[in-house]
């Protein structure tokens, strides 16, 4: 497996707003033409929250971290963060690829988990 993670976003033509590929329309300005946007370096931890009552894919866990990272060209995005890390607000993390969990079926989901540099 290619331990390269690439993360994508998309940048609106009009106005200039990073948003999720996932949206159709501009979430500021309704443009629905865009560019992709690759993450760029690094990552910068801004926030984080400890989940304590995990979904039942994570039924191996009694807790894991969440956290929204702003990558060194403004591309934010929300992860999973590395188990039993001391996390802080401005932690430099990057992503790698490892399997989060396994889904209900039993099949294993593999996905970026942001670990300190």
């Amino acid at each position: 497996m290619n331990s390269e993670v690439i993360i994508e976003c998309k940048k609106c033509q009009k106005c200039g707003f990073l948003q999720h590929s996932s949206h159709i329309r501009c979430i500021k300005c309704k443009h629905e033409a865009f560019d992709k946007v690759k993450a760029v370096g690094n990552a910068a931890l801004l926030t984080y929250t400890i989940l304590k009552a995990p979904p039942a894919e994570f039924r191996d866990r009694t807790q894991y971290a969440l956290g929204i990272l702003e990558f060194q060209n403004h591309v934010k995005v929300l992860g999973q963060l590395a188990p039993d890390e001391q996390l802080k607000i401005g932690l430099k993390m990057k992503p790698t690829r490892k399997k989060i969990c396994s889904n209900l079926d039993g099949k294993e989901i593999h996905e970026f988990i942001f670990v300190p540099i």
